[in-house]
């Protein structure tokens, strides 16, 4: 049985969307930011920008796991972990320099043989 049934679903905001998904680019840009502190712009604008009408958190979880894998990259990091950094990013109790902080040590370049 499931306890919960997401009522609503899909894009909110499409304009806010394309503004987070846009941050790593940004920030490569202009900042010379690596791989993590991309990743940590991505985290924190997909988390308050709320781009979804539901299911925000659940789907930033996944995506950090999916945008180092892209870029040969593995996050080394249990989801609990990952949804305990998104709420404290929704409270406000983190910015992209915590994240960022996070992120470091979890994230490694995966050695192909």
């Amino acid at each position: 049985m499931r306890t919960w049934e997401e009522v609503h679903f899909g894009i909110d905001r499409k304009d806010v969307l394309e503004s987070a998904l846009n941050r790593p680019k940004h920030s490569a840009t202009y900042e010379k930011a690596d791989l993590v502190r991309q990743s940590a712009t991505l985290c924190f604008g997909l988390i308050k920008n709320h781009p979804w009408l539901g299911g925000n958190k659940r789907t930033v979880t996944f995506l950090m796991e999916v945008f180092p894998e892209v870029n040969d990259h593995s996050l080394a990091a249990q989801d609990k972990w990952i949804v305990d950094m998104a709420l404290l990013v929704e409270s406000d109790s983190w910015n992209v320099d915590e994240i960022e902080k996070w992120l470091r040590p979890a994230i490694e370049k995966i050695h192909n043989a």
